[in-house]
């Protein structure tokens, strides 16, 4: 009998073990539904796909000559830039993705106080984003780096004109003084290659005295006929997918304006259509609706993410072609954490790993 009291207690406390195992140690309620003085709990988000869309864009630049009315009477029929331009041309645009807070996806944990068990430790990135739950991760530290200038200009000569300085001289003889350093420059430039000057034997000092001489007759030059100069730009648009719009007027491109984010500048729009292959549509997941009105106990939400194809156009030319995980695209699913650890994927919001303790 006594054995018998002894093995009923025992299940008695097993069973009130598990009771209280099963009592809600935390819930999970959509963000919008909290109010200021809930502060017993801690707010996550699950990142969403950030396209960032570097597009390559030759820039040149035509500068008249300060003495450009002179320019038929020394060069004849040759070329000149007779007023100041800049033209672009698209020439295309390179793909990458970065996550950041899903605002539809950001939830408030609220623990519960006074039960039993061990309650989670959550692990969340600055910016909000949930890494892991009740795991022992070793972290590395977080690196921002600052990005570069996308521009990459070419290097130009600093050439100074004291032609240009004098004062009480017209536009006429500054022309001519100009025709005549040129000449000089030329002249240089002959005697250097013919073996004139003893410095030439050495082929380095050869040839860094010929480029040297050579920018400066472009550069006097230029004061006539006007300068041309050509860069390589890279402009960023970022851009977030959604589900209700799956085609996006994200920037404008013209040969005179350039590149223009957003749909108010001129020239033809750039689209950015982000079509979802359905792979998520055989997951009988909640709606929206009802991931924002209910609130869950012991359980977080989770993304199962979505790939989908996506094409950058402009005037119906397509610039870029690929396939990406678009994390918004797909579902949310809700995952029960009761002596589980879990870790997230900080890029999509899906769940990589589970342990059951």
């Amino acid at each position: 009998m006594k054995r018998f009291v002894t093995k009923f207690l025992f299940v008695l406390l097993a069973l009130t073990f598990v009771g209280e195992q099963l009592q809600a140690q935390f819930t999970t309620t959509f963000a919008k539904n909290i109010t200021p003085s809930q502060q017993s709990g801690l707010y996550y988000s699950l990142p969403q796909t950030m396209l960032k869309l570097d597009f390559v864009i030759r820039e040149t630049i035509y500068e008249k000559g300060p003495l450009s009315d002179y320019a038929d009477i020394y060069f004849g029929d040759a070329d000149y830039i007779d007023y100041n331009e800049t033209t672009y041309e698209l020439l295309g645009v390179d793909m990458s993705v970065q996550a950041c807070p899903d605002p539809s996806a950001t939830f408030f944990v609220s623990f519960m106080s006074g039960r039993g068990g061990c309650r989670p430790e959550f692990d969340v990135l600055p910016n909000g984003i949930i890494r892991g739950v009740g795991t022992d991760l070793k972290l590395s530290e977080i690196l921002v780096q600052k990005e570069q200038p996308a521009c990459v200009k070419d290097s130009e000569p600093k050439t100074d004109f004291p032609i240009l300085n004098s004062s009480g001289k017209s536009n006429g003889q500054m022309a001519k003084e100009v025709i005549d350093k040129i000449e000089e420059i030329r002249k240089s430039k002959y005697y250097l290659i013919s073996g004139d000057v003893e410095m030439a034997s050495n082929p380095e000092t050869f040839k860094v005295m010929y480029e040297k001489l050579d920018e400066m007759e472009q550069a006097y030059i230029s004061l006539i006929v006007g300068k041309q100069t050509v860069k390589t730009i890279v402009k960023t648009i970022y851009v977030i997918p959604n589900k209700e719009t799956p085609t996006q007027t994200v920037a404008k491109f013209s040969e005179t304006d350039g590149l223009t984010s957003g749909t108010g500048g001129m020239g033809s729009p750039i689209l950015v259509q982000t079509l979802p292959l359905n792979r998520t549509s055989v997951i009988n997941a909640p709606s929206q609706s009802a991931i924002e009105s209910m609130t869950y106990e012991n359980k977080l939400l989770y993304r199962i993410p979505e790939v989908a194809n996506v094409k950058i156009t402009c005037q119906g030319k397509t610039l870029l072609e690929e396939r990406q995980t678009v994390s918004q695209l797909g579902v949310l699913m809700m995952a029960p954490l009761l002596n589980t650890n879990l870790v997230f994927d900080t890029m999509t919001g899906q769940i990589v790993n589970l342990k059951v303790q």
